[in-house]
């Protein structure tokens, strides 16, 4: 393993040391979740209940049909927030304590708030900050946290590491896949990580209303900026015809992509009260700085952000901004 930075390595022992510490926790992702904060929330209350703990793991939204098949994943309290108090708080996948959807201030009465994230709009809102933007995942720097904690991992903890890392590196694909994350895959194949399994269910499984809702997204989209960006929209509609949540939009952003000599793909989503966006793009087009416009964040190359404003006015903002972008880079 490489050996890492003496400054991220004190903060990993700190948070090593509240861990070990803490007595009850809560352990929170963001909001609708996906393979990498679910992965790592799932993990480390594994770790925390082998340790003689009690932990309480919150979700604002419900778990990703697809994701279902994780160790653990019953465990999960989705929509349901804690009842009591808790010493430490671990916000998983974060950039903002927002992000976690409303605790009403439960976060904030804990002794010890622990925040790992590797987006690198993440804030240091935490007690201990645990924010490396080199890493591929959150499920990577909770590895490392493990590592440095000296934590043999169970064959169903490997599992759900490696669903993190794999979903947000999209199959090792991304940019942010680096030789560490490749090593610490092999690792967690080497504590028995169901690889096969979790491939199979995540990329070559797809229920009938997510076929369906991608077939409208793909029939939807349109070039624009001479061909460098794509578009498409999803309505309150097309959710409702085909049966779908906002769950089954996981990936359709990344066709976009596919397109020869599109540098950026953006998905717009109606939602009750508000426009999620989400984009993708390739090479030194941050859309990261792109969504912090619009009070959102992520990668460099993955990032989102959701609007509260008529869908119309939205769609035309972002637009702009997107046009903006390959301007600035002219």
């Amino acid at each position: 393993m490489k050996k890492l930075p003496n400054p991220f390595t004190a903060e990993l022992r700190r948070a090593a040391d509240a861990v070990i510490a803490g007595n009850k926790f809560l352990l929170a992702g963001h909001l609708n979740p996906d393979g990498d904060t679910l992965g790592s929330s799932l993990a480390m209350a594994s770790v925390l209940k082998r340790m003689g703990k009690r932990v309480y793991i919150y979700s604002s939204d419900p778990v990703p049909a697809n994701l279902m098949f994780m160790p653990g994943i019953k465990s999960i309290h989705a929509g349901k927030l804690p009842s009591g108090s808790f010493d430490t708080v671990i916000l998983l996948e974060c950039s903002t304590p927002e992000r976690a959807g409303d605790l009403k201030g439960i976060h904030t009465k804990a002794k010890c708030l622990i925040n790992i994230d590797h987006h690198r709009t993440s804030v240091n809102y935490g007690d201990i900050n645990l924010i490396d933007s080199l890493y591929s995942s959150t499920a990577e720097l909770v590895y490392q946290l493990l590592y440095v904690m000296s934590v043999k991992i169970t064959p169903q903890e490997a599992t759900c590491l490696y669903v993190g890392i794999v979903t947000d590196t999209g199959r090792f694909h991304y940019p942010a896949t680096r030789p560490n994350t490749l090593t610490t895959a092999a690792h967690l194949l080497e504590a028995g990580a169901d690889s096969v399994k979790a491939n199979d269910r995540i990329y070559t499984t797809k229920s009938l209303p997510a076929i369906k809702l991608l077939g409208r997204a793909l029939n939807k989209i349109e070039i624009l900026d001479s061909g460098k960006s794509v578009v498409t929209v999803l309505t309150n509609s097309d959710f409702t015809e085909c049966a779908a949540q906002s769950q089954h939009t996981e990936d359709i952003v990344n066709y976009g992509l596919m397109i020869p000599g599109v540098k950026i793909s953006a998905l717009f989503r109606e939602e009750q009260d508000r426009v999620t966006v989400n984009f993708r793009s390739k090479g030194n087009l941050d859309v990261s700085a792109l969504a912090k416009k619009f009070g959102g964040g992520g990668h460099r190359n993955a990032a989102g952000c959701k609007i509260k404003a008529p869908f119309q006015k939205v769609r035309e903002d972002v637009l702009q901004a997107v046009s903006q972008i390959y301007k600035y880079k002219s």
